[in-house]
């Protein structure tokens, strides 16, 4: 299969996201398909047979971005959305796997090249946002709204948790499978040894 993976952050990094996005690569890279990876700027460089990581321009006084919701990750969505777009301009994807907030990027997707997509969901965006940001109370539905889009128009969505997984049921998702996220309590292998677990999406 040729797969374009979304990934919102920086790529690599010793912290959750990327460690489980380089657990994936690995792998998709030893099933033998072909990746290519969408990312931001920042990350150590990491070399899989059959991947090809895109980053987007290095952005002024946009650095050391953290997990969750902030402007400098807005600011660097924005660009990474041209990139995909372009990219899936220019290069056939049979699938697409988007993690995080790059399900928005993926739904787009679907809607103008019809390509389908995996939600690799970490946590309620909408429910994370109204948490940080009080004011934003007023718009909830609205922003649930977007969540329901995603979620419904995904051929697989991968919650973290059972917890997650329950959160969506109210958005009748076509398929969940729950894939517990990387504990950083324990010692976890590098990206560059095999992969536990990487799940199959039958088109």
């Amino acid at each position: 299969m040729n797969i374009l993976l979304l990934a919102p952050e920086p790529f690599y990094e010793e912290r959750g996201t990327p460690i489980a996005v380089g657990l994936i690569l690995r792998g998709l890279s030893e099933r033998g398909d072909r990746v290519d990876v969408v990312t931001y700027c920042q990350g150590s460089e990491v070399d899989y047979e059959n991947v090809t990581v895109h980053r987007i321009l290095k952005i002024p006084f946009v650095d050391h971005i953290r997990p969750g919701f902030s402007w400098k990750k807005v600011v660097c969505d924005f660009f990474m959305l041209f990139k995909v777009i372009r990219l899936a301009s220019a290069k056939r994807f049979d699938l697409v796997h988007a993690v995080e907030e790059s399900v928005f990027m993926a739904l787009i997707l679907k809607w103008v090249f019809k390509i389908p997509y995996v939600y690799d969901m970490d946590s309620s965006l909408a429910q994370q946002m109204v948490e940080k940001y009080s004011f934003l109370n007023s718009v909830q539905s609205f922003l649930k709204f977007f969540e329901k889009l995603a979620v419904k128009n995904a051929e697989v969505v991968l919650p973290v948790c059972d917890a997650l997984a329950r959160v969506i049921e109210e958005h009748r998702p076509k398929k969940v499978e729950v894939i517990p996220d990387i504990s950083l309590l324990n010692e976890v292998d590098p990206p560059s040894r095999p992969a536990p677990l990487v799940t199959t999406v039958k088109l």
